[in-house]
């Protein structure tokens, strides 16, 4: 005969009482989903002990059947507790991982901190050309970023300093406000911020699958660069957006010259976005007025990518600049694993020279594409029409593999037109290698050709250059 051994009703209470004491004193460690369950676990537990005393005293002897436990007593200090500590957890700060970079904000996210920063280790090496001294080979810095964001209710603020070329300037320094404009989500920014001019020019270099954007991006811009402190407009709707800017020059002016004055303006489209396939189609034109005397009215191409300075395009001198008007279009497209795009633009620069009054072009034109082989999908940001940063589904600090992209881009520059410029092309192909969603190894290898009318290295010359890239950003 099978023998029942029960607790006495006294040492039943004890046990229930320290359940209870336990659950007490642990609450406030708890979350609320672990207060919840150890709650209903206690209250169950209670519940069967009180059915089995009841069946082994006898309460009901003329059956065997099972007696539906009565439902156990809240216990008020236990829910006063668990009220305390809900009310606690939502008051709280927050922090969040999810950038790479831990965000703190308040509890109901009005207010946000967090910083930014990035790395890029560099090296390269040129050979094949005709001229011994452009093939070198070497390593550098080439960018090391550290900065804040955040955000004050509808204000938001940008603040990065970066160390590039031996010199440290200022990058993005802006404070923004998100409003509406006609009923359509706008914002309005004021500072130093960059370009938004075709979609490798308007995007960051820590998200462009190559290491440096194409000539479009780098040579077809306002002589003030690729930054300017003023006021941007941008308007986002479904599947696209505008922007109308009004600049100057970028912080890094000393003050001992007069600034010039950009105006530009970009749009970009979606005729087709979804999940699988997303096309993009976009158009931008800027105007400046260049002061006299200005530098940097005309860039040299580094066709070669940023380490070697030798193997460039050379546009020869243009004196007495007074104005500049240019204009580009854009498109690509991201089906599945792969993307492709196309960009081309033009300047024209007018002013008087030697010779008289003069307006010549200068123009750029590129065209890439790319396949990631596995552990990742091409990344675009379509509220803004620009690159976005990749999400590895197998990082490498996880124990996976990462993701792997091969691409190949072709570029061509032409200042035939300006007096002593030259012309030349390129093609880079190479892999990207994604760590994680904030590291990425980077290898090209770029053929290129020169045909230079000014500068030390004139005439017809070819080569390679050989270039590998570290990227950490967050």
């Amino acid at each position: 005969m099978m023998r029942i051994h029960v607790l006495p009703k006294a040492a039943l209470t004890v046990a229930i009482g320290l359940l209870l004491t336990t659950g007490q004193a642990g609450a406030q460690a708890l979350s609320q989903a672990e207060l919840t369950r150890l709650v209903q676990a206690q209250a169950l537990k209670i519940e069967q002990l009180e059915a089995r005393l009841k069946a082994v005293e006898g309460s009901s002897s003329a059956s065997t059947a099972v007696v539906a436990p009565a439902p156990a007593a809240a216990d008020p200090a236990l829910e006063a507790r668990v009220a305390k500590v809900e009310a606690a957890q939502a008051k709280a700060p927050k922090v969040s991982w999810s950038k790479g970079a831990p965000q703190f904000s308040n509890a109901d996210g009005s207010f946000t901190f967090r910083p930014r920063g990035r790395l890029f280790v560099d090296a390269s090496s040129t050979g094949g050309s005709d001229f011994a001294d452009r093939n070198i080979s070497g390593t550098e810095i080439r960018s090391v970023r550290l900065g804040a964001e955040g955000s004050y209710g509808r204000l938001g603020y940008v603040v990065e300093g970066d160390f590039a070329d031996n010199e440290v300037a200022w990058k993005s320094v802006y404070a923004s406000v998100d409003h509406h404009l006609f009923g359509t989500q706008a914002e309005l920014s004021i500072g130093n911020r960059l370009n938004d001019r075709g979609l490798d020019g308007s995007s960051s270099t820590t998200n462009t699958p190559f290491a440096d954007r194409n000539v479009v991006g780098t040579l077809i811009l306002p002589q003030r660069g690729l930054f300017g402190v003023g006021l941007t407009e941008r308007v986002f709707g479904q599947g696209w957006h505008a922007s109308l800017a009004v600049a100057g020059n970028d912080l890094n002016n000393a003050g001992e010259d007069n600034d010039s004055l950009t105006v530009a303006a970009r749009a970009h489209w979606n005729p087709l976005l979804s999940e699988t396939a997303t096309v993009h189609l976009g158009a931008w034109a800027f105007h400046e007025d260049i002061p006299a005397g200005a530098t940097g009215v005309l860039r040299s191409s580094a066709i070669s990518g940023h380490f070697n300075d030798l193997v460039k395009i050379a546009p020869g001198a243009l004196a007495g600049a007074e104005r500049g008007t240019a204009y580009g279009v854009e498109a690509a497209g991201f089906f599945g694993p792969g993307w492709v795009s196309g960009e081309w633009g033009t300047r024209r620069i007018g002013g008087v020279g030697s010779a008289g009054r003069y307006d010549v072009d200068h123009s750029a034109w590129t065209v890439s594409g790319g396949v990631f082989l596995f552990g990742a999908s091409p990344a675009y940001t379509a509220k803004s029409g620009t690159w976005g940063k990749v999400k590895v589904q197998d990082p490498v600090t996880s124990g996976g593999r990462g993701a792997w992209e091969l691409r190949a881009r072709y570029e061509d520059v032409d200042y035939d037109e300006l007096p002593t410029g030259g012309t030349g092309h390129a093609w880079t192909v190479g892999t990207n290698w994604y760590l994680n969603d904030y590291a990425r190894v980077m290898l090209d290898a770029v053929f290129w050709q020169t045909d230079n009318r000014s500068g030390a290295y004139r005439g017809q010359d070819e080569g390679y250059t050989f270039n590998t890239r570290f990227q950490v950003a967050f």
